[in-house]
């Protein structure tokens, strides 16, 4: 779960929204050493694709111009294109509906070396491409060259310094054959320009300086670029090395308070045993003055044993991926009325307190275990944060889209500094601190937990002195199978 929202109006109210994620938990997989994570670069990779459409689009725009607005373009002291531009556009849209299958079959957890595969022939098809375009357009009579410079920056982003040298050298190579060609009159002269500022042909040597200038720029961008991408990226890597690190350890110590939890759990049954046979077998023998330390050690007790409880209960929901067996269709007003008289039978009978169960037959699909505990630990806050005469109200209604239960009273409320640390694990406001002395401070934390597991959303919103209201939104109850991929997901 995330915080979605939280404001204060003026009146002294204030609301919290937590959110399911759409991302799921667990440790993230290290980064490649001095480049990318797969999904990223996947991520890149279609970007490719992206981006390919805009330079088809304009090559068809350009061959369209010349073919209806040829005066134009001879007014601009442009020479209208005959076919290329159509040639080289068919020839990316081809290429690129071939990348754009290949890259629709793979999954984020995909192989690197095919994702790499998959850039690399991209990357050589807009080099070759780029090429020709640059031939047609003129080499070194227009500013054409510097297109190279787009992909040799993106290089430098998407891969380690070694490899988008390589993208560099091809772009050189490529473009000093392109040169050499057009001096040697292998290739014939070309350009879009109808008069160029030199002959090229009169002056060669004065074109091959203009290549070898724009090859220095390319260079200088490449080291700079690279460089800088380098140092982003070792840093990302430390960064990712060291969460990966903490994550570890967090969930090491999660582990060892589990079992140390674990361990406890004997004992302190074993306390409150003989403490029951103390009040069965020897409680008249005993003065007031035992029966009141009895009573004391009861209490602690039970304290503790409910603690014990919820830390359990707490690790098993952040340990364990929810089981298809233990999921089925749940009546939620049948959970909620039972986690109601359960409440009533257990506490809060000296209160007075007015409840009022509004909560039709309404289906959900989950845990039935698992609403209950969330249900019965909303209701027995709103019972025990009451003030004696107070009201408590618990509805469910089914609305279009999903389904709100409602536990709302008239108790102590919320401070609007506090409410966003609510669901922290053992965290108590000093106000209900003193009202009840007996919680955990784990189980708002349970319930977002058992929130986060089935993609429900919670809202609070309170106000101090006055009351809160929590609302749990259930999506609508979707086919067994959907319902069961969302819930395995979380």
């Amino acid at each position: 779960m995330r915080a979605w929202g939280w404001q204060q109006d003026g009146g002294g109210m204030s609301t919290l929204e937590l959110a399911p994620e759409t991302s799921e938990r667990g440790i993230p997989d290290p980064i490649e050493p001095m480049g990318l994570g797969c999904t990223v670069l996947l991520a890149n990779a279609r970007w490719f694709v992206k981006l390919r459409w805009i330079v088809i689009a304009l090559l068809g725009l350009l061959g369209l111009t010349a073919r209806l607005l040829p005066d134009l373009m001879r007014s601009l002291n442009l020479v209208p294109p005959a076919r290329w531009p159509w040639v080289l556009a068919g020839v990316l849209l081809l290429g690129n509906l071939l990348f754009l299958f290949r890259l629709s079959r793979l999954q984020d957890d995909a192989p690197r070396r095919v994702i790499e595969i998959s850039l690399w022939l991209q990357i050589v098809m807009d080099l070759g491409v780029l090429t020709a375009l640059v031939h047609l357009v003129g080499s070194t009579s227009t500013l054409i060259a510097f297109a190279y410079l787009f992909h040799i920056a993106l290089a430098c982003v998407l891969l380690p310094p070694r490899k988008s040298f390589l993208v560099t050298v091809l772009a050189i190579a490529l473009y000093l054959t392109c040169v050499l060609l057009e001096i040697t009159r292998v290739l014939p002269p070309s350009g879009l320009l109808i008069t160029a500022a030199y002959d090229g042909q009169q002056c060669p040597y004065l074109q091959l300086l203009f290549a070898v200038s724009a090859i220095l720029v390319w260079l200088v961008i490449w080291y700079l670029v690279s460089t800088l991408s380098e140092a982003v990226r070792i840093r990302d890597q430390i960064l990712d090395e060291a969460n990966h690190r903490v994550l570890k350890a967090d969930q090491e110590r999660h582990r060892q308070v589990l079992q140390t939890t674990h361990d406890l759990k004997v004992p302190f049954s074993g306390v409150e045993s003989c403490v029951q046979r103390l009040r069965l077998e020897h409680w008249q023998e005993l003065s007031e003055p035992v029966h009141a330390i009895i009573e004391r050690i009861e209490r602690r007790a039970a304290t503790l044993r409910r603690r014990i409880e919820d830390i359990l209960l707490l690790g098993d929901l952040r340990s364990q991926a929810p089981q298809d067996e233990l999921l089925d269709t749940v009546d939620l007003s049948s959970v909620i009325e039972e986690a109601v008289e359960a409440c009533r039978r257990l506490e809060h009978k000296d209160k007075n307190l007015e409840i009022t169960v509004n909560a039709p037959p309404i289906q959900v699909f989950g845990n039935r275990k698992q609403f209950s505990i969330l249900i019965l630990n909303l209701v027995s806050n709103a019972l025990t944060y009451s003030r004696a005469g107070g009201r408590v109200t618990v509805s469910a209604v089914e609305r279009e889209k999903d389904i709100l239960v409602t536990v709302s009273d008239t108790g102590i409320g919320i401070r609007a500094d506090a409410l966003p640390h609510i669901f922290d694990d053992y965290f108590r406001t000093k106000e209900a601190a003193e009202f009840n002395r007996m919680s955990t401070g784990l189980g708002l934390a349970i319930v977002k937990e058992i929130a986060r597991r089935f993609g429900l959303t919670i809202r609070v919103t309170s106000e101090e002195g006055v009351g809160t209201t929590f609302e749990i939104i259930f999506p609508a109850q979707a086919t067994h199978e959907e319902q069961r991929r969302k819930t395995n997901s979380g």
